[in-house]
């Protein structure tokens, strides 16, 4: 009874003071093809992306990202911050849209797991002025949590080219990051709602920490999908699944 006590003891002693996601893995950063740990260790992360904020505003609050971190055993959570919208959305709302996203970010830090600050939108760069004021406030706020990572445009459309209008809307908003937040990881999105990844090869942003979006539902995603990206990690580049 006495060495079942204490292994009981031991147990809970472990549970209570075991390592958070974020303090046995720390800030995350790109190495070749690979996105690694402050070890220089590969990191898988498995998590849950919320839906636009705007439309599901029930599921933005701490619980619901306590619940899912001890129930599904998540290390990554992401605010899917909607941007456009007839009647709501950051650009008719910015303050509710923002406290959304605090909501989160301070949800995952309380849980030591990573949080997405996502720019939830299709059309980025006919936005690039309040995307850049947006990601200039939250880096500035956020700029010492190594919990934070980035998303700066969600989808880009299938007419969205990457050298004329993703990577310029890319280059002009990752420097407003860079002001405040020089280290964490920034992810950019591809052509064709953040699929064609390929496009990014020999044209590559000028960063040493950047992911590049891929997004793949496995109810209508196959092999082609999936040969792009095989066809973007050969060629050297960090691909980072959001969705």
């Amino acid at each position: 009874m006495i060495q079942r006590c204490a292994f009981l003891f031991l147990l809970g002693f472990t549970l209570l003071f075991s390592a958070t996601p974020v303090e046995e893995h720390g800030r995350l950063q790109v190495s070749g093809s690979k996105i690694v740990d402050k070890n220089g260790d590969v990191v898988t992360l498995r998590g849950m992306s919320l839906f636009w904020s705007q439309w599901s505003t029930s599921f933005y609050n701490g619980k619901n990202v306590d619940w899912l971190v001890q129930d599904w055993k998540i290390n990554l959570i992401r605010a899917a911050m909607g941007v456009d919208g007839t009647h709501t959305g950051y650009l008719v709302d910015p303050d509710a849209e923002k406290a959304r996203v605090d909501t989160i970010v301070s949800a995952a830090v309380r849980n030591g797991i990573y949080v997405i600050i996502d720019w939830h939108d299709h059309t980025a760069n006919l936005h690039t002025a309040e995307a850049k004021a947006f990601f200039g406030e939250m880096a500035n706020k956020y700029k010492d949590l190594p919990n934070v990572i980035w998303e700066i445009w969600n989808e880009p459309l299938d007419t969205a080219l990457w050298l004329k209008h993703i990577k310029p809307y890319a280059e002009a908003v990752i420097p407003e990051i860079r002001k405040y937040d020089t280290d964490n990881l920034i992810v950019v999105g591809t052509r064709a709602w953040s699929q064609r990844v390929d496009d990014v090869i020999g044209n590559t942003i000028q960063d040493p920490n950047i992911a590049y979006t891929l997004h793949f539902y496995v109810g209508t995603h196959g092999q082609s999908l999936r040969d792009i990206a095989d066809k973007a990690i050969d060629a050297g580049l960090p691909l980072f699944v959001t969705e």
